[in-house]
């Protein structure tokens, strides 16, 4: 054996001898398909790090030739384990184990290889840990004897956690003896509720990558104003991760390094992403990006697209898995990404974040997603995400980015939500150069700032500009309608969602430049831009309402030949005749508010 190689902990030579073997200074882990015929290899270093061979297939972990193995009964089964150390650990104490990696792809693969076998699912005490095992036994069932499901003695996370603490075989074989053979799960009727009993659950600490800050198997987001270097941070956050080199304000210390996917949709790779890592000292190993995908072309030409969340989390669940031990995702900027969905509608942007959320969940991996400002500058910051409050709403932890007022040259990295952990306040940093090429990098300063990100988003323009909330509500019109026309209802309920109020709303109205029409006979209210307001925006005085609430040229003039500001936002006439207001579609929505 090379002297500079060690079998793991926990886990006896000739017992980790049956799974690996030396390859030049690392150690080299077969995987099998059913027939046994070896279709990938994992790697593990010297110092633990691991890595797959390149165009390799994940296959399962076994003392080939599997013949020698007995699985004849309960008491005798053979334990299906996650990782290779885990399995040679159980094989150091006599036991059958197999190990499968990834239990979604293998399950089929390794069914057909316990066919006719009793089968124990030795499952990592933890959520993702037991989901992996309901999923395999769904496999293992079709083919296997009997399929149990146990976690590791004496309260142990995993497999080799349990045998290092003094676990024998007895302990395994008693678990597994006395579990309940699982039955296969009835197909699901449509519309049927899914229910936890919470007695069935256990409870669990929120896993941190930055503690305080970006949590493992949770959606971030980082929203600012162009130009103040939240991308850079995102790629300062990426280079630490993939060197385990610890966080600026001293936490993480010795974490191991990580797999990091990328998103990038405004930054080159070639001339902006690689060099910005570079001058952070990422290990470029470490990082994939996610360019495009692959979409079916003409006459046999490959072609590609964007990237799109709503249809491509496959792909980016491909690339996760693609990174050994991958924890962290970056979206850049997440809009980019939403293909044909309506950045405004919450209801849109949930079904998109929800499935990301839950990618997130499966891989324990933090997904940061970043975001631009809208041009809103009063109210509370947790608003100032652009398009639907939906983006903050679903994720865990949002921060911004801002400038210092009493230093322009200094930015800060605030908390805007935190629904995780105690607020551990924010962040100071200033960009400067690195390198021979002059590429950026984020210098960090590693006390905690106590600035509330409302003022630091707020403050400025509030005291400096006299800027109110009808201006705000201006600036959300122009935003929201920018697309083309919306349904009132839909226009109503983002703004309630944004915090206006129908008062501020009605009055910002004439300022953005807002039309409403009847969408017909029989349609709702729709609310579009005018296109000439582009080139004159009116001024206050232009849209200054009398006490009597008339809109008129002249005082004077009569109100049977002019228009009113009617209560619901929309315009009425007045009935000549009877002098009575018309009465607005009730399908406006302001009711809602």
């Amino acid at each position: 054996m090379n002297p500079t190689l060690q079998a793991p902990e926990g886990v006896p030579d000739w017992a980790w001898e049956k799974l690996a073997r030396v390859e030049g200074a690392r150690w080299a882990i077969p995987e099998r398909d059913a027939s046994g015929e070896i279709i990938g290899t994992a790697y593990r270093e010297a110092n633990e790090a691991k890595s797959f061979a390149p165009g390799g297939k994940r296959g399962a972990i076994v003392a080939w030739p599997l013949n020698a193995y007995a699985g004849s009964s309960a008491e005798n089964p053979v334990y299906v384990c996650e990782g290779a150390t885990d399995t040679a650990a159980l094989l150091g104490l006599d036991l059958d184990a197999v190990g499968v990696p990834m239990a979604g792809q293998c399950g089929a693969m390794l069914a057909e290889l316990l066919a006719g076998r009793h089968a124990a699912i030795v499952a990592d005490a933890d959520q993702a840990g037991r989901r992996g095992a309901l999923k395999l036994a769904d496999s293992l069932l079709r083919r296997c004897l009997s399929v149990r499901i146990i976690e590791p003695p004496g309260g142990a996370k995993d497999a080799r956690e349990a045998v290092i603490a003094g676990a024998d075989r007895a302990a395994f074989a008693a678990l597994a003896s006395g579990a309940e053979p699982m039955k296969p799960r009835p197909e699901p009727i449509d519309g049927a509720p899914v229910l936890v009993r919470l007695c069935d659950v256990k409870p669990e600490a929120v896993a941190w990558l930055w503690y305080g800050r970006l949590a493992l198997g949770k959606l971030t987001l980082i929203a600012s104003d162009p130009g103040l270097g939240k991308s850079l941070v995102t790629l300062d956050i990426a280079a630490r991760v993939s060197t385990g080199s610890g966080w600026p304000d001293g936490c993480g210390a010795g974490m191991a390094p990580g797999g990091v996917v990328l998103l990038s949709a405004e930054d080159a790779i070639a001339d902006t992403i690689r060099p910005r890592l570079d001058a952070a000292g990422a290990d470029a190993r470490r990082i994939i990006v996610v360019e495009a995908v692959h979409a079916a072309g003409h006459a046999g030409r490959a072609l590609v697209r964007p990237v799109d969340l709503s249809l491509d989390l496959p792909a980016i669940e491909v690339a996760i898995k693609s990174m050994e031990e991958c924890r962290l995702v970056v979206i850049d900027p997440v809009t980019a990404y939403l293909g044909g969905v309506d950045s405004h509608k919450n209801a849109d942007v949930r079904g998109v974040l929800a499935p990301l959320a839950e990618l997130a969940t499966r891989h324990r991996v933090a997904v940061v997603a970043v975001t631009h400002l809208n041009k809103s500058g009063g109210g509370p910051a947790i608003y100032r995400a652009m398009g639907s409050l939906a983006f903050t709403a679903a994720a865990r932890t949002a921060w911004t980015v801002s400038k210092d007022r009493n230093d322009p040259s200094r930015r800060f990295l605030l908390p805007m939500k935190n629904n995780l952990s105690p607020d551990a306040g924010g962040l100071a940093y200033r960009i400067e150069t690195a390198g021979a090429d002059g590429s950026p990098i984020v210098a960090w300063e590693s006390d905690p700032v106590f600035i509330s990100a409302d003022d630091a988003l707020g403050g400025d323009r509030d005291r400096a500009g006299g800027r109110t909330e009808r201006d705000d509500a201006v600036d959300w019109l122009r935003d929201f309608l920018a697309d083309g026309p919306k349904p009132a209802r839909e226009v109503l309920s983002e703004a309630k969602a944004a915090g206006f109020s129908k008062r501020t709303l009605d009055r910002a109205k004439p300022m953005a430049g807002v039309l409403t029409r009847k969408d017909g006979i029989s349609g709702g209210w729709v609310w579009s831009l005018d296109d000439s307001s582009q080139e004159r925006q009116p001024s206050a005085e232009d849209c200054h309402t009398p006490e009597c609430g008339n809109l008129r040229e002249n005082p004077g003039d009569s109100t049977e030949n002019h228009t009113k500001a009617a209560t619901f936002g929309e315009l009425a006439t007045f009935n000549g005749s009877a002098g009575a207001l018309g009465e607005p579609d009730p399908g406006d929505g302001w009711g809602e508010l």
